[in-house]
């Protein structure tokens, strides 16, 4: 398979992985729509019989989307060997986590909670990691990052005065669709002034 098709294939899946960050929520919305994120999880969803499908296909498209953009933007950005190793071990570790708490549902306790526990965790340390070495170069770029990173983590926060943690699981998300947006477009200039010059 040629590089250029290897491209377009990405570009689809991306493309379709940031309408499904939008779609999905309003589906599972609208299928059950006592839904309260001062009371109930995010994670309520995938123990539903009418949005569990939806929910767990959708964490496994992002599980996969977070993957293939995080690893592309490294290559592209993060030139630096040991600084681009260290990114991609912990993405993968991220990544299989998400995966992981879309497929083991609520019911399961445990094996459901520590995934999801480990894939905030290490996921916001990822974009704020990121986001440093990123600054090495380009300290505007950087700080993007360093800062999404930080509230990410900060959202934690939102647990203090809810019952439920799903209104900081909603925060945490945003984060993640604004950081991936954010990262697919300036590699997409990016790739495009490479292609310039080559040209």
């Amino acid at each position: 398979m040629s590089r250029i098709t290897i491209r377009k294939i990405r570009k689809v899946y991306l493309s379709f992985s940031i309408i499904m960050g939008f779609v999905s929520p309003l589906i599972c919305l609208y299928l059950f729509p006592e839904f309260d994120p001062r009371k109930h999880p995010v994670s309520y969803f995938g123990i539903l019989q009418n949005t569990s499908l939806i929910f767990t296909c959708s964490l496994v498209i992002f599980s996969i989307a977070i993957f293939w953009n995080g690893t592309t933007v490294i290559k592209k950005v993060i030139k630096t060997p040991k600084y681009s190793i260290w990114l991609r071990w912990i993405l993968t570790f991220s990544s299989i986590c998400l995966f992981f708490t879309g497929v083991i549902n609520m019911n399961f306790g445990p094996f459901h909670h520590i995934p999801a526990l480990f894939f905030f965790l290490s996921y916001n340390f990822f974009v704020f990691l990121f986001g440093i070495f990123r600054s090495i170069s380009y300290v505007r770029k950087g700080l993007f990052s360093v800062l999404t990173g930080s509230l990410m983590l900060l959202s934690s926060l939102l647990l203090i005065p809810f019952p439920s943690y799903g209104v900081a699981e909603l925060v945490y998300i945003f984060f993640i669709l604004l950081w991936n947006i954010i990262m697919w477009l300036q590699k997409k200039s990016v790739l495009i002034q490479f292609d310039n010059r080559i040209s």
